[in-house]
């Protein structure tokens, strides 16, 4: 019923506050102090394989099936959404898209720059790069539920 619908929506906002607030730590707070340090690399690669864990290979997929359950109790359907059938169904659309690209970036980033990144400059920068494009993809997710919330 609609305490189940509340629960699953909490949970989508919980995971995708892990996901954002996560990154913007990591960008703000955590980067800055951890290039200070004499063993940065060490500590960017312990890090990095924590919060590509719970961040990357247990939030995305569970915002993944939380966002499915809230389409799914809103009463849109991928039909809906592949046609864009109203506002709401054409931002989800492009929220979704979104979605899934900061999924890949996030699967490139954690399992093929980021293990790589104290090999060399070019591998470092790369992760860097890949880390901000993904901050600044989830800010636009954030903009378009916020545009959901007020029909799409």
């Amino acid at each position: 019923g609609k305490k189940m619908k509340e629960i699953i929506l909490t949970v989508h906002i919980l995971l995708a506050t892990l996901w954002i607030g996560g990154m913007l730590f990591m960008v703000f707070v955590l980067s800055p102090y951890v290039r200070s340090l004499p063993n940065s690399v060490e500590a960017f690669q312990k890090v990095g394989k924590r919060f590509s864990l719970i961040g990357t290979f247990i939030g995305l997929p569970a915002l993944l099936i939380t966002g499915i359950g809230n389409m799914h109790n809103l009463g849109i359907t991928f039909s809906d959404l592949l046609h864009r059938t109203s506002p709401y169904a054409s931002t989800l659309h492009d929220k979704v898209h979104l979605f899934l690209l900061t999924f890949i970036l996030a699967l490139i980033h954690d399992l093929y720059l980021g293990p790589r990144s104290h090999l060399n400059e070019k591998f470092r920068i790369a992760t860097r790069i890949i880390g901000v494009i993904n901050l600044i993809i989830g800010i636009l997710i954030v903009f378009l539920a916020a545009k959901l919330r007020f029909g799409g």
